[in-house]
């Protein structure tokens, strides 16, 4: 069976019964070892109770196949239904869970977790054929899912959350659920659970400050003053903490994109404020004075000019033995930064 993204939550709430075994599948591993979590605490009552519930592993499966079949089989100790929980499943167990699929004794859940598995993956293909298995892909939470996902978690905390602090957190969260919850559990904190109280957006970046998106931010805003001495700093940083050239050339794009798009509201007459509310994600609130000085810095023509100087670096830095793109992306970035006459 394989599982639409309309159908998993009806299905999480009671699997059929006649299914016997789920794989769970796919990029997101914390929205992955949630739902498996949750089944077999539905199963089974909880995730230790070693009368019902069973763990094993693929090494352990290919050493001793014969085990899949005699744990799906058991009775537990006192009754109930047992999970049978196996981790990092791979396509090498196909032939055992086909053969565990076609038949019909034992009363167990056999849960299976698996990391991302392409179309191809021949335990993809039997799960979503088959009548007694269902396959529920985890992808990571993005768009409106993600934003509901936010509202419902501080609302079961007993929180309400302002809509811009829901974008600056959509912004930021979404990779991995197990990431998300455990952030958004930490911003309910702060703030205090059960207190009936609004999230503003200074509490969503308070409690969930991201240093490597503040650097960035750091380096964008030096980018945009024309502060050479902080923004050779702050890149060097973002450089030693992973960030790629072309990643951080695309970053300053978006950054000079957003300032066009204001720009260009101002000049039709709307508020300044008013335009830069428009921005998604949200200007962090701490760097709103510095944004109304670059708009105040920054014609539409050079801003059209680092535009185009971005672009161009990029292309140059895909060519076959272009120099490094670090030394490329270092020197436009000066260059872009002494546009409106910098410091």
């Amino acid at each position: 069976m394989k599982l639409a993204a309309r159908a998993i939550d009806p299905f999480l709430k009671g699997p059929p019964a006649e299914i016997a075994a789920v794989l769970i599948y796919g990029p997101d591993s914390g929205l992955a070892k949630e739902r498996a979590d949750h089944l077999t605490r539905l199963v089974a009552g909880s995730l230790d109770d070693p009368f019902r519930v069973a763990l094993l592993d693929s090494r352990g499966l290919a050493d001793d196949p014969a085990r899949l079949a005699d744990e799906a089989m058991a009775l537990a100790f006192g009754g109930g239904r047992r999970a049978i929980r196996i981790a990092d499943a791979d396509d090498d167990l196909a032939p055992l869970l086909d053969s565990l699929l076609k038949q019909a004794e034992g009363d167990s859940l056999v849960i299976l977790e698996a990391g991302e598995l392409p179309s191809r993956s021949a335990l993809r293909k039997l799960f979503e054929a088959a009548k007694r298995g269902a396959a529920l892909p985890c992808y990571r939470d993005e768009g409106p899912a993600l934003g509901a996902l936010i509202r419902d978690r501080m609302k079961e905390e007993g929180l309400a959350i302002a809509p811009d602090a829901v974008e600056w957190l959509s912004a930021r969260l979404g990779s991995d659920r197990g990431i998300t919850a455990r952030e958004l559990e930490k911003l309910a904190l702060y703030v205090g659970p059960g207190s009936g109280k609004r999230v503003e957006l200074a509490d969503a970046a308070a409690a969930t400050g991201d240093s490597a998106y503040l650097a960035l931010e750091d380096f964008l805003y030096a980018l945009a003053e024309g502060d050479l001495a902080v923004l050779d700093r702050a890149l060097g940083r973002n450089l030693a903490e992973g960030s790629s050239p072309i990643g951080l050339l695309r970053a300053a794009g978006r950054h000079f994109l957003g300032l066009q798009s204001v720009a260009a509201r101002v000049a039709n007459g709307e508020p300044a404020d008013a335009a830069m509310r428009s921005l998604r994600p949200p200007i962090f609130f701490k760097y709103e004075d510095r944004y109304r000085r670059q708009l105040r810095r920054w014609s539409p023509a050079l801003i059209a000019r680092a535009i185009d100087r971005l672009i161009q670096t990029e292309q140059r830095c895909k060519l076959p033995g272009a120099a490094r793109a670090e030394l490329l992306c270092r020197q436009a970035f000066i260059d872009i930064a002494r546009l409106p006459g910098g410091r």
